[in-house]
């Protein structure tokens, strides 16, 4: 905590959130000079978050602003980095944006050149059901996306939190994600990390599709098989990956998609991943190889025609799937229900507005804590990249060698004592 109150204020000031003319009158009436109390009063006034005076009081102004956008709160983390609400200065309007994390940027230029990729491809997409792209950024050393402020919450929460989804609820907003990805698909990009924890539930119950961090256009071809996958490079998120992108992630169409679109709405209807296994080696070989349990049996709430479209989208091979997600589409519009009557989500929403104030007076958590798109944890849990193995493979093969020769020489030793 900074020494003293000149010293907090100091911070204010460098963080660029406020200016001296408008520090000044928000102080006017503050209690006390006691930089806590100082802070404290500042977000009662509205000038700060609660996360932004958290920084402010360990010091660390850098960051929290980024060209015109001033960083509010963290609402969610992948795997490039954070994603944080913030408020664009110049229209007044709420927006999300992910940062690449210093860490990743550190690892590698691969992960600097799959964050681009992201940009590159979600600048170029417009669709009401498809999170849209704004801005990119780079600014102190920090590269960033701008994308539209999605309120609620991933599916994967929604369900985890409150139990299976209805067939015609699950019905209606798969549609909504087919739609989106019809489009998508039109335009040559196959998603290829489809899951719950992508699929936002908006507080007026619409679907949009998030992150395209993994995205590829059909039939791209890389040098660098570290960037778009390929044969011994796994793209994508165990619990949810089709078959054939386990074997070769550069080489997929859109009924990759529409797998792991299948697995998603097999999660929805029964809150849980298809394949129960451990180990990613082990969930590959159970897409490959292995017939999920019918969803029916599980919920015998779900009709079994409903489960045998479910099965379907989850064929082995591409060629016994539905062809595309107007064929999805298709299928699933027959058991939506009719609430589909409530508008998009807008920014001026009452809802919206609920949403942006209970994330600025929320109480600060640890950044891996706060996640707002999260990512499912065991059984569920997904990883988003294997690299070829063989490096880990001849890390394991000597960790055990030395560790063998240190028993024989507690056996040596031993014998001489």
């Amino acid at each position: 905590m900074p020494s003293s109150a000149d010293d907090f204020l100091k911070a204010v000031l460098r963080s660029g959130l406020l200016d001296q003319p408008d520090l000044q009158a928000a102080l006017a009436d503050a209690p006390a000079a006691e930089p806590q109390a100082l802070a404290d009063h500042l977000v009662q006034r509205g000038r700060l978050t609660a996360y932004q005076a958290s920084k402010l009081l360990l010091g660390a102004p850098k960051g929290l602003k980024l060209g015109p956008y001033h960083i509010m709160t963290p609402i969610g983390k992948g795997g490039m980095g954070m994603v944080y609400l913030a408020l664009d200065t110049r229209t007044k309007h709420h927006v999300a944006i992910k940062v690449l994390s210093p860490q990743r940027k550190k690892e590698g230029d691969r992960h600097l050149a799959r964050f681009q990729r992201e940009i590159e491809i979600a600048k170029d997409l417009l669709h009401p059901n498809l999170v849209l792209a704004q801005d990119v950024g780079f600014e102190q050393s920090v590269h960033y996306l701008v994308m539209e402020y999605i309120p609620g919450q991933t599916l994967y929460r929604l369900v985890t939190n409150q139990g299976p989804l209805s067939v015609a609820r699950a019905a209606r907003l798969f549609s909504e994600v087919a739609t989106a990805l019809e489009y998508a698909h039109s335009k040559g990009l196959i998603h290829r990390d489809l899951k719950p924890a992508n699929i936002m539930v908006t507080p007026n119950d619409h679907a949009k599709v998030l992150d395209l961090g993994l995205a590829i256009m059909q039939g791209e071809t890389a040098d660098d098989q570290q960037v778009i996958g390929g044969k011994g490079h796994v793209v994508g998120s165990f619990d949810y990956i089709a078959p054939e992108q386990t074997r070769d992630a550069a080489a997929v169409d859109g009924r990759a998609d529409v797998y792991s679109l299948g697995c998603a709405l097999f999660f929805a209807l029964t809150g849980r991943a298809p394949f129960i296994v451990s180990g990613s080696k082990e969930k590959m070989q159970a897409h490959r190889h292995t017939p999920p349990e019918f969803v029916h049996h599980i919920n015998p709430a779900v009709p079994p025609e409903f489960a045998a479209l479910v099965y379907s989208m989850m064929a082995k091979s591409p060629e016994h799937r539905p062809a595309s997600m107007a064929d999805v589409r298709a299928a699933l519009t027959p058991w939506a229900s009719d609430e589909s009557a409530r508008p998009m989500d807008r920014a001026g929403d009452a809802t919206f507005q609920a949403a942006v104030a209970a994330l600025e007076t929320a109480p600060v958590q640890a950044d891996e804590e706060a996640w707002g798109f999260t990512r499912p944890q065991t059984p569920g849990r997904s990883s988003r990249w294997i690299e070829d193995d063989a490096r880990f493979k001849l890390l394991v093969i000597a960790v055990s060698i030395v560790w063998g020769l240190v028993f024989l020489l507690l056996i040596l030793v031993f014998l001489l004592r």
